[in-house]
């Protein structure tokens, strides 16, 4: 067998890295899709709202496998360190991005949420300028333009004025998918040298903290009466929604990392066309000619912006593998 030249070992290294970030982001985006259904169902079928304690879970699992990973390997080295400050900001954060997003579907309707987690994408990008001093061209811009006008044109077709959104829950949701999109950021931030599993397993025990703190303080009630009178179909969608979002998690880091925040935003945006698929198959949507635009509209971005990443530099420009990357002890005070 003949060894690569160059220029086509070039090609091919620049092909693996399309279809890595386009497969990571559509497992994002999966995921998200998912969790989405899952809330929307235990929003129905729950006696009371508890989504402190829906985010909880996930946080329960990342602490049992990143967690005690990351304190077997560095004990509270990091925790300790600069870096865990950040890790500190970033799990809050993102704690609080769940826990109103999660809320937000008590009280809106899903068609609102999908117009409104888009608010994340403009997000990450100003705040990853800002902070991580990243640049971004002309076609990247043009490929967010095009994935939200998708997603607008999905929930146009999809709105029929005869729901009318309650403010309240447009509003939390709102809130919490500009957290969300500094989250994604903050997390990119983070990493630093250190691996992909060090920081989750560090930022997961801050998260932790803090939403069981709500749910204490919020939703003792809630969860009582969850608890004490189980719903085998409710706990079973609280046991989906905590595994989805765990795979969720897990995949995040390898994103930030290899392709950015931006990149990684922008895929969960593909997570309207799974919602609209899963519509179709569980309530038997019809699918409007706009609607049919709408999705491929947004497909059409994604892949853009994707084949538009080659020109990003700096973290998330795919010069590593944070899979096989050493996890050295920090020296940060």
């Amino acid at each position: 067998e003949w060894p690569l030249r160059p220029g086509n070992r070039a090609k091919s290294s620049k092909l693996k890295h399309i279809l890595g970030g386009l497969f990571f982001g559509q497992v994002l985006a999966v995921c998200n899709a998912l969790s989405g259904i899952l809330n929307q169902m235990i929003s129905q079928d729950a006696s009371k709202p508890h989504p402190g304690f829906q985010a909880s879970m996930n946080y329960i699992l990342i602490c049992l496998t990143f967690g005690i990973y990351m304190l077997r390997q560095h004990k509270l080295q990091v925790i300790s360190s600069k870096t865990g400050i950040k890790c500190a900001v970033n799990g809050i954060i993102d704690a609080e991005a769940w826990f109103w997003i999660y809320k937000s579907y008590n009280y809106t309707s899903l068609t609102s949420i999908q117009t409104l987690d888009c608010l994340s994408i403009p997000v990450a990008i100003v705040i990853s300028k800002l902070l991580l001093r990243k640049s971004y061209n002309i076609r990247q811009y043009t490929a967010t333009a095009f994935s939200v006008a998708g997603v607008f044109m999905l929930v146009y077709c999809d709105y029929d004025g005869k729901d009318k959104s309650n403010m309240e829950g447009d509003l939390m949701c709102a809130f919490g998918a500009a957290l969300f999109g500094l989250s994604t950021v903050f997390q990119e931030w983070s990493m630093g040298n250190l691996g992909v599993f060090t920081i989750m397993g560090t930022s997961c025990w801050f998260s932790l903290a803090f939403i069981v703190l709500k749910v204490v303080i919020l939703e003792r009630s809630a969860v009582v009466a969850t608890l004490t009178s189980p719903s085998h179909r409710v706990m079973g969608l609280l046991g989906g929604l905590a595994l989805c979002q765990y795979v969720f998690y897990a995949t995040m880091p390898v994103v930030l990392r290899r392709y950015g925040s931006a990149a990684a935003t922008i895929n969960i945006l593909a997570a309207d066309l799974y919602a609209a698929i899963a519509s179709d198959v569980l309530f038997h949507f019809h699918f409007a000619p706009i609607y049919i635009a709408g999705m491929c509209v947004v497909a059409a971005g994604i892949v853009f912006y994707t084949l538009s990443s080659e020109d990003e530099d700096g973290p998330g420009d795919g010069s590593s593998n944070p899979l096989l990357e050493r996890d050295p002890t920090p020296t940060e005070n």
